[in-house]
């Protein structure tokens, strides 16, 4: 039988084709956890990608960067890693851990300064020569397809043509642009003319990452030839924007989606404390629409247990 995420694409020598035009969650660092990532899915996302996994932490056996690996959604299921260390991608990118996931993401645009700083994110863009090894690397080890998100450049260099050339060049499936640079962090808007230009230059599939916020946003997106749309901060407490944009009926009320987000996450923490500590920034994501928000939110600042998150949820 034919599962849902598999009725969305073909994969024959590592390569990945689309049936359709993707609507995939972002991936964001402390959010994109497994339990959103199952919830986005349940109200639409066609595809979901994980936190940045540092593949170096991986290749220490980090226990808690191998715990950020569960995944339970039935949407496609993408991996995102970051490294710049070609070395060590053969030991390690094929690892039981990734055996939950349909494609691996390497990370070429986060404009983080710890991971900048640590020749990870945008600075990849910075040294092609070394990032081509690291891609290359990635397709040769890989038994799964290898896709690449980054941005338009760094530095004051705007390279993103020549690194998605290199790209392609050496077999990556498809290509992620967020249009702004890493010094533009998320100030302002996004280039809206890179991604045709994207477009045009190679012949991968593109997918639009970047102030997607209306079905007008995605309608121009899928007439200049992109395979798919990221949706990141968008989504933050917001779920349903992808039932929203595809026009389909919510699985579940909000209410319902902030619960089954506690219950799941009640199984991945140890600790009350962290759970809470975790949680209430969440929370205060999924309340930004309500009525007397910014009292809420200061509520939820100061909550310390369990029993007044579920409290005022219930009250929701």
């Amino acid at each position: 039988m034919q599962s849902k995420k598999d009725a969305k694409f073909i994969v024959k020598d590592k390569k990945i084709k689309f049936k359709n035009f993707i609507y995939a969650l972002a991936p964001m660092a402390g959010v994109t956890d497994f339990a959103f990532r199952k919830i986005c899915a349940d109200f639409g996302a066609d595809m979901v990608v994980t936190e940045m996994i540092s593949l170096k932490a991986l290749s220490n056996n980090s226990a808690t960067t191998s715990k950020m690996l569960r995944e339970e959604s039935e949407a496609i299921r993408c991996c995102q890693i970051f490294t710049h260390e070609a070395d060590i991608i053969p030991t390690t990118i094929n690892s039981a851990l990734f055996n939950n996931f349909d494609i691996i993401d390497i990370n070429c645009g986060c404009p983080a300064p710890k991971i900048v700083k640590n020749k990870d994110g945008s600075a990849m863009m910075s040294n092609l020569e070394n990032t081509k090894k690291v891609i290359s690397s990635l397709v040769t080890n890989s038994n799964k397809p290898i896709s690449v998100k980054f941005r338009l450049g760094i530095n004051g260099i705007n390279n993103y043509l020549e690194f998605a050339k290199m790209c392609e060049e050496c077999g990556v499936s498809f290509l992620t642009l967020h249009a702004r640079t890493k010094e533009q962090g998320y100030a302002g808007v996004v280039d809206r003319e890179a991604y045709k230009k994207l477009v045009d230059t190679v012949q991968i599939p593109v997918f639009w990452s970047g102030d997607i916020l209306t079905k007008q946003d995605v309608e121009y997106a899928k007439s200049i030839g992109c395979a798919g749309v990221m949706i990141g901060r968008a989504s933050l407490g917001n779920p349903e924007i992808f039932a929203s944009l595809k026009s389909i009926k919510p699985t579940y009320t909000k209410k319902q989606a902030i619960i089954n987000h506690l219950n799941l996450l009640k199984t991945y923490f140890k600790t009350e404390r962290t759970l809470v500590a975790y949680f209430k920034k969440h929370l205060m994501w999924y309340v930004k629409a309500t009525q007397n928000a910014t009292l809420t939110k200061q509520k939820i600042l100061e909550f310390s247990t369990l029993k007044e998150i579920e409290d005022l949820i219930e009250q929701l």
